[in-house]
C-alpha cells in the first residue's frame, strides 16, 4: 500500500519532472515533441480539475443549502447564475454574435457579467482606500517614501491635482505633475516590480525542485 501511495507517485513525479525540465536544454526533434506531448496533456488535466472544482464547488453549496447554514440564500445565486450562463452558451454554441445580432450568451455576458463584475471591483475600492490609509501611516522613512510616491502619481492622474501643482509650483518652469508621475511609473516603479518577479521567479523554481526531489508532498494528501 506504501508503495502504491507514496513510492510510485514520487517516482512518476520525479522522472516526468526531469524530463521535462531537461527538454528544454536538450534542442532535439524528440524533446520538441515530448514537450508538445506534456502541454496536450496539460490541457487534459487542467480540463478534468476544472470539472473537479466545479463538482467541489456544487457540492458544498448544495450542502449549504440542505442545511440553511447562514448566507444559503446567496448559494442559489451560484446555481442561478451558472445555469443563466451555461444553457444560453450551449443554445448558441458558445457565440456571443450571430451576424450583428447578441446571442443569449451575448447578452449575458454584455449585460448580465459585465454588470457583476464592474460592482465587485467597485466594492473593492473601499477596500483598497482602507488598505491605502493603513499603508501610509508614516512611521518609518520607507514610510514615507511610499507616501510621497502614492500622492504625487494621485495628483497627476487627476485634473485637479494638475491645477494644484501648477498654481503652486508651476513658477519654477520645472516638469509638470504629469511628467513627474510618469517617470514613477517608468523607473522606480518598473524596478520594483522587476525584483518582484525575480523573486517569484525564484521562489518558483525552488518550489518546482523540492516538489520533484521528493521534499515537497502536499500534493499527495494529507495521508
Amino acid at each position: 500500500m506504501t508503495l502504491i501511495k507514496k513510492h510510485i507517485p514520487l517516482a512518476i513525479c520525479f522522472i516526468v519532472g526531469i524530463l521535462t525540465l531537461s527538454s528544454y536544454y536538450v534542442p532535439t526533434q524528440a524533446s520538441e515533441k515530448y514537450v508538445e506531448t506534456m502541454n496536450k496533456w496539460e490541457n487534459i488535466v487542467a480540463g478534468f480539475a476544472f470539472l473537479l472544482g466545479l463538482f467541489s464547488l456544487f457540492f458544498s453549496h448544495t450542502r449549504k443549502i440542505t442545511r440553511k447554514a447562514d448566507g444559503w440564500g446567496y448559494s442559489l445565486f451560484v446555481f442561478v447564475g451558472f445555469l443563466a450562463m451555461v444553457v444560453p452558451a450551449i443554445v448558441s454554441n458558445g457565440k456571443q454574435m450571430v451576424g450583428a445580432d447578441l446571442t443569449g450568451l451575448g447578452w449575458g455576458y454584455r449585460f448580465l457579467f459585465n454588470a457583476l463584475s464592474g460592482t465587485m471591483f467597485s466594492v473593492l475600492a473601499f477596500y483598497i482606500v482602507s488598505t491605502a490609509y493603513r499603508a501610509f501611516r508614516i512611521k518609518s522613512l520607507q514610510a514615507g517614501v511610499l507616501f510621497a510616491a502614492a500622492l504625487v502619481l494621485m495628483l497627476a492622474k487627476v485634473p485637479l491635482g494638475q491645477m494644484i501643482w501648477e498654481s503652486l509650483f508651476g513658477w519654477t518652469g520645472g516638469w509638470d505633475i504629469a511628467q513627474i508621475g510618469q517617470w514613477l511609473m517608468d523607473v522606480p516603479a518598473v524596478a520594483g516590480k522587476r525584483g518582484i518577479m525575480m523573486g517569484l521567479a525564484i521562489g518558483g523554481i525552488v518550489t518546482a525542485l523540492k516538489i520533484i526531489f521528493g521534499i515537497e508532498r502536499q500534493y499527495m494528501g494529507k495521508d
